[in-house]
């Protein structure tokens, strides 16, 4: 699909918050994803992500945040309720919207998930589902992918799988071999094969799980 994409503006009270958003060039309300990186402001592997997923028919919104979680709980819970805002003209989050973490942006999806009940469904690439994202997560009842490598040294698939017991609604893809970032087109650990197959699987994950274009 044709799309629109870049900066924009995010009304929230007495202040403006920042972020990106690319979405299809076209009328409708779409399928919404909140895409948290690694990196406080959205990175330009999380940019072109966010672009890949417009142009398969998703609205998605990397929002700029900080350092430190608690500010960032926030900043989601206001850009939440710009996208669900029913006046609005291309999302549908109003009736449930996705949340997808790459790396250490696990902890403001999760985050995210736990604090608001419109998250209908929680995508996690290259991150660790640890004790605080449990926590986070208990008692949500969404279904969750979970997309990892046991050649990732930054990730503890093993801790993560174990997590499997408590987010039983939880599906895992393991590689045998992706480095570190395998899905960041800035990465030393870039992976073409495996970010093209972790894209693949997230468009269909969201595609089943989120309310359609209406």
């Amino acid at each position: 699909m044709e799309i629109i994409y870049g900066s924009m503006s995010i009304p929230a009270g007495a202040v403006t918050l920042g972020g990106y958003l690319a979405r299809p060039d076209g009328i409708g309300e779409w399928p919404t994803v909140l895409v948290f990186g690694p990196e406080p402001a959205p990175t330009s592997s999380v940019k072109n992500i966010c672009r890949i997923f417009g142009r398969h028919g998703f609205a998605a919104l990397a929002p700029d945040l900080t350092h430190d979680h608690r500010t960032n709980r926030l900043i989601t819970s206001s850009v939440a309720g710009f996208i669900s805002d029913p006046s609005g003209h291309w999302s549908n989050a109003q009736f449930g919207y996705g949340a997808l973490a790459f790396a250490s942006g696990i902890y403001d999806a999760s985050a995210a998930a736990g604090d608001d009940e419109l998250v209908s469904a929680l995508a996690m690439v290259g991150g660790t589902i640890d004790g605080v994202v449990k926590e986070d997560l208990d008692g949500v009842d969404v279904p969750i992918l979970f997309i990892g490598s046991r050649a990732d040294e930054s990730s503890d698939i093993d801790g993560s799988l174990e997590a499997k017991a408590v987010l039983a609604r939880t599906t895992y893809v393991l590689y045998p071999d992706a480095e570190a970032g395998w899905w960041d087109d800035d990465a030393d650990g870039f992976d073409e094969q495996r970010a093209g197959d972790t894209m693949d699987r997230m468009i269909t994950f969201f595609g089943e799980q989120l309310p359609p274009r209406v």
